[in-house]
């Protein structure tokens, strides 16, 4: 059955051919899914929905979560790729695990395990905590807090006798420490052989693992304005440092660069993966967000306007030179991750004439141009670029790049 276009007062971008929206007032609003044509795929019977996503960049937008209540513990997940249901019951809150295609993480009195689309338990919900590493599952026992190893079958491959007293976890990537010392271990439990053990302090508060770069946390002397008295520093995978622990937080932002926070001033500062300074914190930039289709586009944002932030656009040259694409005059919906906000080569980008008037989007390109002029209350990118949701007047109806209407 189609969507009566006027009942619609909230709709999002399509993504993999569906897209969630809602019907009746803000405080009373039930959602449902529909397809690319409009027809309603899933009636709007539940309270709230949403894609599921666990960072900025949006990676797990491939399900929607839909709520029955206003509680966020109890949901059910709808796979926009197969455009069938997760059959894992509502209250075990299933979080998909990257790199693991049909395998979730439930929940349940405070343990974890793993089971699969169908609801089938692959690894018995007993654990403390599950990572990934390799192909493989790092589980710990909650009474003894050692680790052991299970298969993606559910298969126990080295039982809890691993005793790490400390671990960093990344994309499959594990760094633990042992009586002290600091090593990687691979998908059988022991110490990776072609990586050296790795010299951290023996003070270290905590580590952080971004890929092949170490971030850690020592003690810092003094508090620094109401801040942890602690210091960031970063090493490569081998312990050489590529940052003095200086920094108040060093933050992955993509596969090449790094923001660098300073403790005095809150700016923060753009370093590449190998330490080299590419922005220097005292420029006065508080944020950066990188752009998920290009790694040297960067939006930033900068205090020019009282307490709100002001966004601008930079590129990053082949020889580091920085760029201005856009001025810092425009409002980037922060609030959003930046798969609604970013894609098909464009961005949304809102302004406001006076400070009173209400934001206004519009669409832009990767390279300055607008594409949509500044007349929407609300727009949503998705990832279909015929389907670009947007609001005016409390009015929703999909529009392309051109700002052509095509549904609704």
């Amino acid at each position: 059955m189609p969507l009566n276009p006027s009942h619609i007062t909230h709709l999002r971008g399509i993504r993999n051919g569906f897209a969630v929206f809602g019907v009746g007032p803000e405080q009373d609003r039930r959602y449902g899914l529909i397809d690319r044509n409009g027809e309603i795929v899933v009636e709007a019977r539940f309270r709230y929905a949403d894609y599921h996503w666990s960072d900025r960049q949006g990676t797990d937008l491939r399900y929607v979560k839909f709520h029955p209540t206003d509680s966020d513990s109890s949901y059910r997940l709808f796979d926009t790729q197969t455009g069938a249901w997760i059959h894992i019951g509502s209250n075990r809150r299933p979080e998909p695990i990257p790199g693991h295609d049909g395998l979730f993480l439930t929940f349940r009195q405070g343990l974890i395990g793993i089971a699969d689309n169908d609801g089938r338990q692959v690894v018995p919900e007993i654990y403390g905590a599950i990572f990934r590493i390799g192909e493989r599952f790092l589980v710990q026992d909650p009474r003894t807090g050692k680790f052991g190893i299970r298969t993606s079958e559910g298969e126990t491959a080295v039982p809890c006798i691993l005793a790490f007293d400390r671990i960093a976890c990344d994309a499959g990537k594990v760094l633990a420490r042992q009586t002290g010392e600091w090593f990687y271990v691979d998908a059988y439990g022991e110490r990776t052989a072609n990586r050296p053990a790795i010299a951290l302090p023996g003070n270290v508060l905590g580590v952080n693992l971004y890929g092949d770069r170490i971030c850690y946390y020592i003690p810092c002397r003094e508090k620094l304005r109401g801040l942890d008295d602690r210091a960031c520093g970063m090493l490569d995978a081998f312990g050489t440092e590529l940052l003095p622990p200086i920094w108040f937080v060093i933050n992955r932002l993509n596969g090449k660069y790094f923001s660098v926070g300073d403790a005095e001033t809150f700016f923060c500062g753009l370093a590449d993966s190998d330490g080299h300074t590419i922005i220097s914190a005292d420029a006065g930039v508080y944020t950066w967000i990188p752009i998920k289709e290009n790694e040297n586009l960067w939006i930033f944002g900068t205090d020019r306007n009282g307490s709100d932030l002001n966004y601008g656009m930079v590129r990053i040259g082949p020889d580091k030179e920085v760029q201005e694409v856009f001025p810092a005059r425009f409002v980037y919906p922060h609030w959003l991750p930046d798969s609604e906000t970013q894609g098909h080569g464009c961005i949304v980008l809102a302004q406001n004439r006076h400070r009173e008037e209400a934001l206004r989007c519009g669409i832009f390109s990767l390279n300055g141009e607008q594409l949509v002029p500044s007349e929407y209350d609300d727009i949503l990118l998705g990832d279909d670029p015929d389907r670009i949701a947007v609001c005016k007047g409390g009015e929703w109806s999909f529009i392309n790049p051109k700002n052509e209407r095509t549904l609704f």
